[in-house]
């Protein structure tokens, strides 16, 4: 059994961000940069096999996970372990897969206290344990935004550039006009200014209008790929759904069949944690 802990702004102690990161990286060997990629739940697993070697199927963790429906799987995992272990804290899911820096950075004050209450020292090589699967750090909600900044400044940038530069050559063409026509006194000032005022607009505008299509480009792509996220999200919500359906339904099933109005906890149990690589019971806490 795990030795519980409560971390509150009085006992948390002053661990920066800067040493939770180091303090994960030299543990496990990663290289994360910033506490927002402790979102896909990866690094808390593996820290609890390090805490009870075997209490968590690492085979199962996904390390290279990159959106909210994978960061979740792993969520479960760690909630299985907990219970194994009767660790005594809430995990709230939905806030630390979103990646905000607060969410994470509490979670992850509370897991270093628990690891250090429960840690005997023993050897870990967190590598060969993860049997060389690959680590990615996710893109963070950070990320995207400064992302989409840089891509709303750049086209802001190019328009106004853009503007300048034709609007200052179409000065240059129409002056240019005036002197010819001054020197030469073959035709009036008027018939040269003219078509050379026209064809600088002609050029100023469709070269505008080219600048102006190249930020619509890219307004048009950044919304194609916020709709491919929220496609994966909906589509990780929809398994969810359909996941947790089917439980039900076949706990609903087995007392249909019976004519039972009650199952036992072992019958509930061996249901909720079949999966589709086959029937998985979790080991007893008198196991641990």
């Amino acid at each position: 059994m795990a030795v519980n802990v409560y971390a509150t702004s009085v006992n948390s102690g002053s661990f920066s961000r800067n040493d939770m990161i180091d303090w994960v990286n030299g543990l496990l060997k990663l290289n994360y940069t910033k506490v927002e990629n402790l979102c896909t739940g990866a690094a808390y697993c593996q820290l609890m096999d390090m805490l009870w070697p075997g209490v968590i199927n690492l085979k199962k963790v996904k390390f290279d996970a990159k959106h909210d429906y994978e960061f979740i799987e792993n969520f479960k995992l760690l909630q299985s372990s907990f219970k194994k272990k009767k660790v005594d804290k809430e995990i709230g899911v939905e806030r630390l897969v979103k990646g905000r820096f607060q969410d994470n950075f509490e979670f992850a004050q509370w897991f270093k206290k628990f690891f250090d209450a429960n840690y005997n020292g023993n050897e870990y090589d967190a590598e060969e344990r993860r049997s060389g699967k690959r680590v990615v750090a996710p893109p963070t909600l950070s990320d995207a935004q400064h992302s989409t900044s840089v891509q709303k400044k750049s086209g802001s940038t190019l328009s106004s550039s853009s503007t300048t530069s034709k609007a200052s050559r179409l000065q240059g063409k129409t002056k240019s006009g005036i002197s010819t026509a001054h020197q030469s006194g073959k035709v009036s000032t008027e018939s040269r200014v003219t078509p050379a005022g026209s064809s600088g607009n002609k050029g100023s505008q469709s070269q505008i209008n080219s600048a102006v299509l190249k930020e619509k480009d890219l307004e048009v792509q950044q919304l194609q790929a916020e709709k491919e996220q929220l496609l994966l999200t909906i589509n990780g919500l929809e398994k969810e759904r359909d996941f947790y359906f089917s439980k039900l339904r076949q706990l609903e099933i087995t007392c249909q069949e019976e004519n039972r109005d009650t199952l036992n906890v072992d019958e509930v149990l061996s249901v909720l944690y079949e999966t589709a690589e086959g029937f998985i019971q979790p080991e007893s806490d008198e196991e641990n």
